[in-house]
């Protein structure tokens, strides 16, 4: 009896709360204002419309105005050209300016030939010299060196020198071939030369003749170094260190060997100061040359050993070198000592002082020489023009002395 009245209950109270919730809701009011909410956006949309449909309309205006007229051509506008230069302007560029300097191996153009590359290389000298001695003066092709280099494969290269002028220098040479090697560089810090190029004897000597600070090389620089032979030769480069080692025929340039003996050159630089800026430029090293006797002939040993200092800093270079050897049973020596500086960007004075004995065994065989030039680069550092003053004491050789005045200009790439 209690549980049916309690159904009926609720019953009822279910009844009551769906009345009052159907009293409180209107179907048509909702729906009304949903669509009023439709008509304010539409409206909204229609005015965008419209303003769009106004742009569009004055942009094909525009479009139409400017077709239906003739445009004029404007003319390109020309490349400004440059005022030239005045004299004044010249002359501080080319007195007080700074020399242009050659591209770095990287920037330099090759070509492609066969299955490399090849590059083209130059170095040529003029000379114009006077002297005290009968032949008063005298005009020189001292270099007329063309190059050609290039790479096989990334780690197989190599060049070829040749000097027209070596015919006419020299009556005894019949050939201007100066270097024609191959060379392997695929050994960390290493490369390997096969063939015919210059033997590592003093700094001087085996620098390139485009480089040298004065006009020609001192003394033992020609007798000792700047020497080639055919060979094969071993080249390390290291931060602190470079060294080349070679093993050769021992006949100079372009001949056969006469015997089955080799020569053996070798040369060794310290660089031990690569991380002080002060000292960087700071080296010193030693090279050898030795002839190994030939059985036939008991003057036939030839021995060379010497040392080797340069210290470079800004606008100052300095350097010396000392060399003694044996030809047979006669002994020789030499040494020099050389400094320059940049006094401007372009202009390089430089001073030499230097001396030679070739047989120290006679005391009257020695010679002086005081060098003082001036060099003008037009490009640094191989395109340049050089003024030599030379004065040669030979008065322990033949009793007199000699004054030149040397002019030199030099073209390299």
């Amino acid at each position: 009896m209690k549980l049916k009245r309690l159904v009926v209950n609720i019953v009822l109270f279910s009844l009551i709360f769906v009345q009052s919730a159907w009293a409180d809701f209107d179907p048509t009011a909702q729906m009304k204002s949903f669509m009023e909410d439709i008509s304010k956006k539409m409206a909204e949309m229609q005015k965008t419309i419209e303003q769009q449909n106004k742009t569009i309309e004055q942009q094909n205006a525009k479009i139409q105005g400017l077709e239906s007229r003739e445009l004029p051509i404007q003319a390109v506008p020309q490349a400004k050209a440059e005022k030239p230069k005045s004299f004044q302007e010249n002359l501080k560029h080319y007195v007080f300016g700074k020399a242009e300097s050659l591209p770095k191996s990287e920037e330099k153009q090759s070509v492609k030939v066969g299955m490399g590359s090849m590059e083209l290389g130059a170095l040529l000298q003029e000379w114009y010299t006077f002297t005290d001695q009968k032949a008063k003066s005298n005009f020189r092709n001292r270099r007329v060196e063309l190059g050609f280099s290039g790479r096989l494969t990334d780690h197989l290269k190599w060049a070829s020198v040749i000097d027209p002028s070596l015919v006419r220098e020299d009556n005894s040479t019949r050939s201007i071939l100066k270097d024609v090697y191959v060379a392997y560089d695929g050994i960390p810090h290493h490369e390997i030369k096969l063939g015919q190029f210059k033997i590592p004897v003093t700094e001087e000597g085996f620098r390139s003749s485009a480089l040298i600070d004065t006009i020609e090389r001192s003394f033992i620089g020609t007798q000792f170094g700047d020497k080639r032979d055919i060979g094969i030769m071993g080249l390390g480069k290291w931060k602190y260190l470079d060294y080349q080692v070679g093993v050769f025929n021992g006949t100079e340039l372009n001949s056969f060997d006469k015997n089955d003996q080799k020569d053996i050159a070798a040369r060794v630089v310290l660089k031990p100061f690569q991380d002080n800026l002060l000292l960087k430029g700071l080296e010193g090293g030693t090279s050898m040359y030795y002839s190994v006797p030939n059985h036939n002939s008991a003057n036939s040993e030839k021995k060379r050993i010497g040392f080797e200092a340069r210290y470079e800093y800004k606008n100052l270079s300095i350097k010396s070198e000392y060399m003694m050897g044996q030809d047979g049973t006669t002994l020789v020596n030499g040494w020099y000592i050389q400094g320059g500086y940049f006094i401007l960007p372009r202009w390089q004075p430089v001073i030499r002082f230097e001396g030679f004995n070739p047989n120290e065994r006679l005391s009257s065989s020695h010679e002086f020489d005081t060098t003082i030039g001036l060099n003008y680069f037009f490009v640094y550092p191989k395109t340049k023009l050089q003024f030599n003053y030379v004065h040669k004491d030979t008065a322990g050789v033949n009793g007199t002395s000699d004054n030149q005045l040397i002019t030199a200009v030099q073209y390299a790439f």
